[in-house]
């Protein structure tokens, strides 16, 4: 299967994937990326679709309703029609920036997307690494992991809101926890502490990069986050 059929049938469906496009995927890390940038826009497009529902909006209505009767009901929905023009214009325009912006407002909320991202596949994709390997990508942020009391089992680039981010898989003791090495150039809401109602993150600030981390256990995280300041290294 040559790289535009794989990037087809991404286009075309990229959450039921065949065991064919897995190895594929594993194989290829610019598809890797491809994938990613495909999941990342279809949330951006139902999150621009599907805007919140202003609390007050029932209230609202029922005054205008109250207030206005039959001989102002043109006028109603002649304001109806041209608010939902507004929102459709603001959608699109959002949907335009998106191919450029990846991601939520929120550090927090961009890495738990990233990890549910990669949920349906990264049993797949998941193998040990050595410290050179793992290393070599660090390397681009300046970071050297000196040691490592767990295994890496993933390591690839991934894209936060335009900035060019490290993914990493570690395999503790107590479960598998994410870690993403983000740099500090970059335009998320910083969250110290974050979570939903599977996984649970915290975020460190360096003076080269934020290291994020994610685990569905705390005790994962608590154990991980420790070993990893202890072995991670930013050059000065």
């Amino acid at each position: 299967m040559d790289e535009l059929e794989v990037r087809r049938r991404l286009l075309t469906d990229p959450y039921h994937l065949t065991p064919e496009q897995l190895q594929q995927l594993q194989q290829d890390p610019d598809s890797q990326q491809f994938h990613q940038d495909v999941l990342d826009l279809d949330q951006h497009i139902k999150q621009v679709l599907s805007p919140p529902v202003p609390k007050t909006l029932e209230n609202t209505l029922l005054l205008l309703q109250h207030k206005h009767k039959q001989q102002q009901q043109k006028r109603f929905y002649q304001n109806l029609i041209a608010l939902a023009a507004s929102v459709a214009f603001l959608a699109g325009f959002a949907l335009n920036w998106s191919f450029f912006l990846y991601g939520s407002q929120s550090l927090g909320e961009n890495s738990l997307a990233h990890v549910y991202h990669e949920e349906p596949y990264m049993h797949h994709r998941m193998a040990a690494l050595s410290l050179s390997e793992v290393n070599s990508k660090l390397a681009d942020f300046d970071a050297e992991l000196s040691s490592s009391d767990y295994t890496v089992v993933f390591a690839n680039y991934c894209n936060f809101r335009g900035t060019r981010s490290l993914h990493l898989v570690v395999e503790t003791e107590q479960g598998l926890m994410t870690v993403f090495v983000v740099p500090k150039e970059n335009s998320l809401n910083f969250e110290e502490q974050f979570h939903d109602e599977k996984y649970q993150g915290r975020s460190i600030a360096t003076h080269k990069a934020i290291l994020v981390m994610v685990s569905d256990k705390a005790e994962t995280l608590q154990q991980g986050e420790q070993q990893l300041l202890k072995n991670l290294q930013f050059k000065a």
